[in-house]
Protein backbone atom coordinates (compact mmCIF):
# COMPACT_ATOMS: atom_id res chain seq x y z
CA UNK A 1 0.00 0.00 0.00
CA UNK A 2 1.51 3.84 -1.16
CA UNK A 3 1.73 5.89 2.32
CA UNK A 4 -0.09 9.09 1.35
CA UNK A 5 1.51 12.39 2.57
CA UNK A 6 -0.48 14.45 4.77
CA UNK A 7 -2.93 17.28 3.99
CA UNK A 8 -1.72 20.81 4.74
CA UNK A 9 -4.57 21.10 7.52
CA UNK A 10 -3.63 17.67 9.11
CA UNK A 11 0.35 18.61 9.22
CA UNK A 12 -0.55 22.12 10.67
CA UNK A 13 1.25 23.79 8.43
CA UNK A 14 1.27 27.52 7.46
CA UNK A 15 0.22 29.42 4.54
CA UNK A 16 3.18 29.58 2.95
CA UNK A 17 3.95 25.64 3.38
CA UNK A 18 0.48 24.72 2.05
CA UNK A 19 1.02 26.50 -1.28
CA UNK A 20 4.44 24.94 -1.85
CA UNK A 21 2.25 22.00 -1.42
CA UNK A 22 -0.40 23.05 -3.59
CA UNK A 23 2.50 24.33 -6.03
CA UNK A 24 3.97 20.74 -5.87
CA UNK A 25 0.97 18.58 -5.99
CA UNK A 26 -0.33 20.64 -8.90
CA UNK A 27 2.64 20.20 -11.08
CA UNK A 28 2.39 16.33 -10.43
CA UNK A 29 -1.37 16.15 -11.59
CA UNK A 30 -0.44 18.14 -14.32
CA UNK A 31 1.66 15.82 -15.70
CA UNK A 32 -0.64 13.33 -15.52
CA UNK A 33 -3.33 14.98 -16.57
CA UNK A 34 -1.33 15.87 -20.25
CA UNK A 35 -0.51 11.94 -20.48
CA UNK A 36 -3.71 10.92 -21.00
CA UNK A 37 -4.32 13.92 -23.21
CA UNK A 38 -6.50 15.70 -20.54
CA UNK A 39 -5.56 19.26 -22.15
CA UNK A 40 -8.49 21.58 -20.32
CA UNK A 41 -7.46 19.78 -17.09
CA UNK A 42 -3.64 20.18 -17.29
CA UNK A 43 -4.08 23.97 -18.16
CA UNK A 44 -6.38 24.70 -15.03
CA UNK A 45 -3.77 22.56 -12.63
CA UNK A 46 -0.70 24.61 -14.42
CA UNK A 47 -2.86 27.92 -13.43
CA UNK A 48 -3.29 27.05 -9.61
CA UNK A 49 0.62 26.01 -9.19
CA UNK A 50 1.46 29.35 -10.54
CA UNK A 51 -0.82 31.60 -8.22
CA UNK A 52 0.55 28.94 -5.70
CA UNK A 53 3.98 30.26 -6.91
CA UNK A 54 3.13 34.06 -6.99
CA UNK A 55 1.62 33.37 -3.18
CA UNK A 56 4.95 32.09 -2.82
CA UNK A 57 6.68 34.93 -3.74
CA UNK A 58 4.45 37.83 -2.51
CA UNK A 59 5.15 36.23 0.97
CA UNK A 60 8.90 36.37 0.30
CA UNK A 61 8.52 40.03 -0.65
CA UNK A 62 6.64 40.52 2.43
CA UNK A 63 9.46 39.41 4.75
Amino acid sequence: MTERKAAPHEAGMSAKETAQYISEFSAELSYLAREVKLDLLAYLLDMARLEAIRTLQMADKDR
